[in-house]
């Protein structure tokens, strides 16, 4: 069973089961709606739509405890290695673009906070 993933606007994730696997397995691009921007989705097999959505969730919880925690608060620390091991293991899944695509999300939304 693959899913898919459609990537929108903002970035965010929304994930949904489709039963046929998409053909050739290619990046397609659908259009949603007239005035919105398409929407490019990629099928995706288990393994990798878990290694992407940890990711995704580690990402979350840096943004969430940058405030709480300092740089160097041991917590901070292993949560950044947490996504670095994870980051590794997404490029090793052949998922290159879709995790730089996150962390570049991310990179972006500390430059807005700051």
């Amino acid at each position: 069973m693959e899913y898919k993933l459609c990537w929108d606007q903002i970035g965010e994730i929304v994930s949904d089961k489709t039963s046929q696997p998409e053909s050739g397995g290619e990046d397609k691009v659908e259009p949603r709606d007239i005035n919105q921007e398409p929407v490019r989705t990629a099928a995706y097999s288990p393994t990798q739509l878990l290694f992407l959505l940890r990711l995704a969730r580690l990402f979350r919880q840096r943004q969430e405890y940058t405030g709480v925690l300092g740089p160097e608060d041991w917590r901070m620390r292993l949560l950044n290695r947490a996504i670095y091991s994870t980051y590794c293991d997404a490029l090793g899944l052949n998922l290159g673009d879709d995790a730089r695509a996150l962390l570049q999300r991310d990179q972006n939304r500390n430059q807005k906070q700051r």
